[in-house]
């Protein structure tokens, strides 16, 4: 005779079932974390591969006309089409010291000291972007001017924010950059530095470097310190400060360097190495590598 107990179906008890799930638990926790240190790894050498190409660039920039390019800047009176057909200036007004600013616009067959865009619009053919470059198309964002670590490829539409500043950007979409030149070497128009007035050589001193960035003030829509790769003369693509900074909230981000990566932030150098420099490094190690031809030179840092 068959009991009930003879048809009792094979599974998991509650004891087994939760030991199943407190073991997932623990491999996940494992495998998070080694996922996101995989994933910053490699965020961390795709941004130094992206200054290394920034680095060819510039070099390739010299070599084809003799110069350096500036950061650009506008030239009192350039014009350009807002989305509605009317012209304007771009331009940022700054809140917190009730100024304007306007910004002159990367425009093609301008010589490199007549140039009103910055650096990064300089160097797009020789980054193969001759189509933006020649079409003068600041919609497209390119990938070269971005970290991942700290936030995706795409152009963002320009709104004014509650705070800090109002601007106008003609209703357009604008690529970003999250490299910033130095701007002791290159600096505002109309003056370009040739590598030979780099006395205190190309190894000491820096070229571009990953830029300071506070997400509470700098959102996507804000050209705060963060305007567009296609906008000369602002500090949204070049920097002078002396401090290295993390990512964060109510930081010192005006015209100084960070990164969003855990130990420091990515600097080009004119010899066309790339070094990390730790957050914590001290401005009398910075200052020196900053100008190009003041006889302070320091031993090697950074890795």
């Amino acid at each position: 005779m068959r009991t009930r107990s003879d048809y009792r179906v094979a599974g998991f008890s509650l004891v087994e079932l939760l030991v199943v799930i407190a073991i997932l638990a623990v491999l996940i926790g494992l495998i998070l974390p080694a996922t996101q240190a995989a994933r910053e790894w490699s965020n961390l050498a795709a941004c130094q591969n992206n200054l290394r190409q920034i680095g060819v660039a510039l070099v390739l920039h010299h070599d084809s006309h003799r110069v350096l390019p500036h950061n650009g800047g506008w030239d009192g009176k350039q014009e350009i089409n807002a989305t509605d057909g009317s012209l304007f200036t771009p331009s940022t007004l700054d809140k917190s010291i009730n100024t304007t600013f306007r910004w002159g616009v990367g425009q093609p067959g301008l010589s490199p000291t007549a140039q009103t865009g910055p650096w990064c619009f300089s160097i797009l053919p020789f980054l193969d972007q001759q189509e933006i470059h020649q079409k003068m198309d600041w919609t497209k964002p390119v990938a070269s001017y971005i970290c991942l670590s700290r936030r995706t490829v795409q152009a963002y539409e320009v709104i004014e924010d509650d705070k800090w500043g109002s601007y106008q950007a003609g209703g357009w979409k604008w690529g970003k950059t999250d490299y910033g030149a130095n701007e002791y070497l290159i600096g505002p128009r109309p003056k370009c530095l040739r590598f030979l007035q780099i006395t205190d050589g190309v190894s000491n001193t820096l070229m571009v470097g990953e830029k300071a960035f506070d997400p509470s003030v700098q959102m996507p829509s804000s050209w705060y310190y963060d305007e567009g790769f296609f906008i000369g003369g602002s500090a949204g693509t070049a920097r002078h400060g002396l401090e290295i900074l993390r990512d964060g909230n109510r930081i010192r981000h005006e015209q100084n360097w960070g990164a969003a990566h855990k130990h420091g932030a990515n600097f080009l150098f004119a010899d066309g190495s790339v070094r990390v420099f730790a957050f914590d490094t001290p401005w009398s190690v910075m200052a020196p590598q900053l100008v190009p031809n003041d006889g302070d030179v320091l031993p090697h840092v950074g890795n």
